[in-house]
């Protein structure tokens, strides 16, 4: 019997009091595959945790995994990549692999990583190229894909776009959203900060017409700037709760009681937020960042407004607080859009690729 591939994946730890976040997530996803040709091994080099901790497990992770790459415990690497400190974590065990002759992957997740590369001097961009030799790259949608070619100076060719996937339960669990409540919930997850666009939200709320106003909640849940977000907040009263990060149980009851996902961000990659939140029929009020309008079309399964448009945003919130058709409609469209974005063929893909390599 053939043994199976082993593939090595590098990045933050699994979903879990100190590992969150979009890319936590899909490294999930990744470790749960049940083909069994493949054996996915997870090594952690990143988790949310105070600046020492933090540092030890990158530091172990980097020398657990160029060890073991240099003494052939991986047929396939496979590093998931942001960028700044993710490249110093990352480039070893790519060199590694380089030099023992493995196939790596780099899998991109940065919301900013042409904007990132160029603010670096001439010098510091020429040697993150050097430091990232991989054998096939895999970004989150296809301007992405243009974005990092251009950045790291890539064949093309090698750069392919790999959405990121809705496991089973979030499309087996979607139904309609709350219909007829007395007022409109809208929800906002992740990271509280400008990048977020979660000041933008509270200004556009502000904005509101009093009777529209009085037809909506808001939730802010995440991480981030959540003392500062609350602060700005406060004015709005009862309009708007702000809360800590909620955890998964207390995520699917929010996504359950929420109609409206607002995530006006600056730069995205592709949310996972977004993607699960639209599985559960909540219709996306966002912008076309990153990836994002390669998954939401304005007006068929969810709307789009410009970033830092406050204006714009709340005129949004107003249509959707006063045309409950206009609601259901965006939220069946968005249903239907997330099941393009099941995890089973994403699953394939990766097995696809990594079987590929791996017989090079």
């Amino acid at each position: 019997m053939t043994p199976p591939i082993r593939v090595l994946v590098v990045g933050p730890a699994p979903p879990g009091p100190t590992s969150r976040g979009g890319m936590a997530t899909v490294i999930g996803h990744m470790a749960a595959i049940t083909d069994p040709g493949i054996e996915v091994r997870l090594l952690t080099t990143y988790v949310d945790a105070p600046t020492a901790k933090r540092i030890r497990v990158g530091l172990a992770g980097m020398a657990r995994g160029t060890v073991a790459v240099a003494r052939g415990d991986a047929d396939v690497l496979h590093v998931h990549l942001s960028h700044g400190g993710s490249v110093l974590r990352k480039a070893p065990l790519l060199w590694a692999a380089r030099l023992r002759g493995v196939p790596a992957v780099v899998h991109g997740h940065s919301f900013d990583f042409g904007g990132w590369m160029a603010r670096l001097p001439a010098p510091a961009r020429s040697l993150v190229r050097a430091a990232l030799p991989a054998d096939h790259w895999l970004v989150l949608g296809a301007g992405l894909a243009v974005e990092y070619a251009a950045a790291l100076r890539l064949d093309p060719a090698r750069v392919e776009v790999l959405y990121n996937p809705v496991p089973p339960a979030a499309l087996d669990a979607s139904a309609p959203g709350p219909d007829g409540a007395a007022r409109v919930e809208v929800l906002a997850l992740g990271r509280l900060g400008v990048r977020k666009g979660s000041y933008d939200l509270i200004s556009a709320i502000a904005e509101l017409e009093p009777a529209v106003r009085d037809l909506l909640h808001v939730t802010l849940a995440g991480d981030g700037e959540v003392t500062q977000v609350r602060a700005a907040a406060e004015p709005l009263g009862a309009a708007v709760t702000v809360r800590d990060w909620a955890g998964p149980a207390e995520r699917d009851e929010l996504l359950a009681a929420a109609e409206v996902l607002a995530l006006p961000s600056y730069d995205e990659g592709l949310p996972m937020a977004l993607l699960e939140a639209m599985a559960a029929g909540l219709v996306p009020l966002t912008t076309p960042v990153g990836g994002i309008p390669e998954a939401v079309v304005d007006g068929r399964d969810g709307l789009l407004v410009p970033p830092g448009d406050v204006p714009a945003l709340a005129a949004a919130l107003t249509r959707l607080v006063e045309d409950p058709a206009l609601r259901r409609r965006l939220s069946d469209g968005a249903r239907a859009r997330a099941a393009d974005f099941d995890i089973a063929e994403w699953h394939d893909r990766l097995s696809a690729l990594w079987t590929s390599l791996a017989r090079r």
